[in-house]
């Protein structure tokens, strides 16, 4: 065993991980083993101060199972780590049912290395912020700002990956497209912010109707687009249709007073087989174009391909 103060020997270990930060945990464990050479603990020989802060407890003395029993996963992967003698970066993220109230909604960024066999160096930083900005910057980068839908470019980049499942079999796919009717005329009588409040209210309505792992996206204007997987055929797209039409058609009460009526035009394409994407848009494009010169009636195209 290294002769050099626990301390020591953390701080060079770590020389390797992480650039150290004052809030940074580090710990120096040491293996209990029985009487096979079985590591059955990992007991704390050294803890710095962040350590104890980030575990609110007392920590030097104390076993990793003693003190997380009910989560015996970073027991095992420092178990793998003295197995191996390698080191590992790795992240850790708990989620808010996690047995330790404290570790609710928190990530981690982990290191950790081996230590003369029988000692192993565990330092960690809170990188919560991080991730959730990061979060927050990739859900804006995806999503309308004003509907909370996903946009134009999330939407296209769903549905490239959505008919890429096609070639290797997936069930066929709906590509809806949906207008507004008689918007034009609430921002012409109205003004442009009781226009942005029924889109708002009607994509809230578009989204309720439709299922938990469909794509709800804002095209462009008052025009949505809606992508569902798994539609065997004709009579359940237009089950779907009726569904946006009978949830997002009605009466519309403005917040500044008094209401509009809004209807909406559908137009769908169903691909059965692999067909290019703008190809399937543009079907639905023109079953959308029919569907508003019959005053709302749905419509379908059929091509190969695409029904």
């Amino acid at each position: 065993m290294d002769p050099r103060p626990p301390e020591d020997v953390a701080c060079e270990a770590i020389g390797r991980g992480l650039a150290q930060h004052p809030d940074d945990g580090l710990v120096l464990l040491q293996a209990v083993r029985d009487a096979d050479g079985e590591v059955v603990e990992l007991v704390h020989e050294w803890v710095n101060a962040a350590a104890e802060v980030n575990a609110g407890r007392a920590l030097l003395g104390r076993g990793l199972l003693e003190l997380y029993g009910s989560d015996a996963t970073l027991f095992d992967t420092m178990r793998t780590v003295l197995a191996t003698g390698r080191t590992l970066r790795t992240e850790v993220a708990y989620a808010d049912e996690s047995a330790d109230r404290r570790l609710h909604g928190r990530t981690f960024a982990v290191f950790y290395a081996a230590v003369d066999g029988d000692r192993v160096v565990c330092q960690y930083r809170d990188i919560s912020d991080l991730r959730r900005a990061q979060a927050h910057m990739l859900h804006r980068a995806e999503h309308d700002e004003l509907t909370g839908a996903a946009n134009r470019r999330r939407a296209r980049e769903h549905l490239g990956s959505v008919l890429a499942d096609l070639a290797a079999g997936a069930p066929p796919v709906l590509v809806a497209l949906a207008d507004l009717d008689g918007f034009k005329a609430v921002n012409d009588t109205h003004g442009h912010l009781a226009g942005d409040e029924v889109l708002q209210l009607a994509a809230a309505r578009m989204h309720a109707a439709m299922r938990g792992d469909d794509l709800f996206a804002r095209y462009g204007g008052d025009e949505f687009l809606v992508v569902c997987r798994d539609i065997p055929d004709d009579d359940a797209a237009l089950v779907v249709v009726d569904r946006l039409r009978h949830a997002v058609a009605g009466r519309y009460r403005l917040s500044g007073g008094g209401e509009v009526g809004i209807g909406i035009s559908v137009g769908y394409a169903l691909a059965t087989e692999p067909v290019p994407m703008d190809r399937l848009l543009e079907l639905a494009d023109r079953s959308l174009y029919r569907a508003k010169a019959a005053r709302g009636t749905r419509a379908d195209e059929r091509q190969v391909g695409a029904r």
